[in-house]
């Protein structure tokens, strides 16, 4: 059996640009793709001459060359019979032809042709469904113009109509500004409930601040009953425990032995004997720790 090689990568971009060969044959590959073009036989080879240019393919690739015309040859064939514009029928026959196109996948010539017939009888209803018009109130719009007259827009990439884009941008907008004012408050909150008195007025004040920016007086009382709550709090905290740290202390004590030790010896012969002390110290060392009492700050002076 006989091994399928790939097509390079030019080749396989130039399979694409098969539709506007005139007189060619299909050459049916193996891989069940097709190529149309003038094909001919050259040894082990199948050469192909396409639009593109000229293909050389190896004979085992190629199941079979089909000679006859292509799908351009049968297009231009059917264009050509076509009637003139001014005569009965003729956009019904652009129509038709613009669905055998679509048919053989020749969606620029169907496109075409449904334009053709409509320019010929703007009615036409069978080359406006080609084309993806829409009938509203007696016109024909495409798509765009469709979703445009019944008030819709644009957003995200689909239609929505704009009264509920509006009201979708009213809900995002209101969503924001609470989470905005909750985060305010929140952040206030957090620095009243500070050990640091400093920082509790610093939170006490933007709230309040805050507040009366928005009129709101109930939300500056509010803050006045967060900051005497925590001052009070903090003064409690306070009177029971005195604010202590544990705190890890080390000593070392040194004791100078008595009666110090003493002992007589010659420095050599013939010489007076001398007395020497000989000091030494008793030494202790202690590790501990203790509660060292600390300085929490209230609003009020002290």
């Amino acid at each position: 059996m006989t091994a399928t090689r790939r097509f390079p990568t030019a080749l396989t971009a130039a399979l694409l640009l098969l539709s506007t060969v005139a007189m060619a044959d299909d050459v049916q590959l193996v891989n069940g793709k097709t190529i149309e073009g003038k094909a001919r036989r050259v040894g082990d080879e199948v050469i192909v001459e396409t639009s593109a240019g000229e293909l050389r393919l190896p004979a085992d690739e190629v199941r079979e060359i089909v000679p006859g015309k292509t799908r351009a040859d049968r297009y231009q064939e059917r264009a050509k019979a076509l009637p003139k514009d001014d005569a009965e029928g003729a956009a019904d026959a652009h129509a038709a032809l613009a669905d055998w196109c679509k048919e053989q996948k020749l969606s620029v010539q169907a496109r075409r042709h449904w334009k053709r017939a409509v320019e010929i009888d703007p009615d036409h209803r069978g080359a406006h469904a080609g084309l993806g018009h829409v009938r509203y109130e007696s016109r024909w719009l495409t798509q765009t113009e469709y979703y445009e007259a019944r008030g819709f827009v644009r957003s995200k990439g689909a239609w929505v109509h704009r009264d509920e884009l509006a009201r979708r941008t009213a809900i995002a907008a209101r969503d924001k500004a609470l989470r905005e004012h909750v985060k305010t408050i929140r952040d206030s909150v957090t620095k009243m409930s500070s050990h640091k008195r400093k920082t509790r007025l610093v939170g006490r004040v933007a709230l309040q601040e805050y507040a009366e920016g928005r009129g709101d007086l109930e939300l500056a009382a509010f803050a006045t009953r967060v900051a005497e709550h925590y001052n009070a709090a903090w003064r409690v905290q306070r009177i029971r425990q005195r604010a202590t740290a544990l705190t890890e202390i080390r000593a070392t004590h040194s004791q100078l032995k008595r009666p110090i030790p003493t002992i007589q010896t010659s420095l050599g012969a013939n010489s007076t004997p001398v007395t020497i002390q000989l000091p030494e110290l008793a030494i202790a060392q202690i590790k501990t720790t203790v509660r060292v009492p600390l300085n929490i700050e209230l609003d009020e002076d002290e």
